[in-house]
């Protein structure tokens, strides 16, 4: 009898513990997405691996300044993006200014506000940051140039008047690379 009852309880304890440090599925997915600098075609850009496949997010054209070359800021960004992922914050990305510069950021929560320590990506002074956003997330006008309309299942939407992009629904829509 002692012994039916210390495996159940073992048993029991088991399930618990197996529970609270399984991931959930939604969790998984993020953890299996990796974010990377490397070279296509002779420049730079940062990628994301996906469950789905690769997407290439950003391709670094121009110098920033004289000491964040392509390749560094491509490597600093991709590494950034990581990290949000890994400490499980890379929800949503915004705009916003620190330092009176343009940035994209990470916000925690739809809606949420832009501090200094979830800046991804700092642009050059007078970038419209909206504009870089919506190409970042390749939001595309179609081919008669007809405006572009958000609606409740797209990945990027608008909150206070700021623009958001949901990034676990970017990478479940976006096209990936061939």
């Amino acid at each position: 009898m002692k012994i039916k009852y210390l495996a159940g309880m073992l048993a029991g304890l088991g399930v618990a513990i197996g529970s609270a440090i399984a991931p959930s599925a939604t969790a998984q997915t993020k953890i299996n997405n990796t974010y990377y600098c490397a070279q296509l075609n002779g420049s730079w850009n940062t990628f994301v691996n996906t469950p789905r496949g690769r997407v290439t997010l950003i391709n670094w054209a121009n110098q920033f300044a004289p000491d964040w070359t392509p390749q560094k800021r491509c490597s600093a960004v991709s590494q950034r993006f990581q990290t949000f992922l890994d400490q499980g914050n890379l929800k949503f990305i915004r705009t916003g200014n620190i330092n009176q510069q343009p940035v994209l950021c990470v916000a925690n929560a739809r809606g949420g506000s832009c501090p200094d320590e979830n800046v991804l990506i700092t642009l050059k002074s007078g970038t419209d940051p909206e504009g870089v956003l919506v190409k970042l997330v390749d939001f595309r006008r179609s081919v008669s140039g007809q405006t572009l309309t958000l609606s409740a299942d797209d990945p990027g939407f608008y909150s206070d008047g700021e623009f958001y992009v949901d990034m676990d629904k970017f990478l479940d829509t976006v096209p990936l690379n061939n």
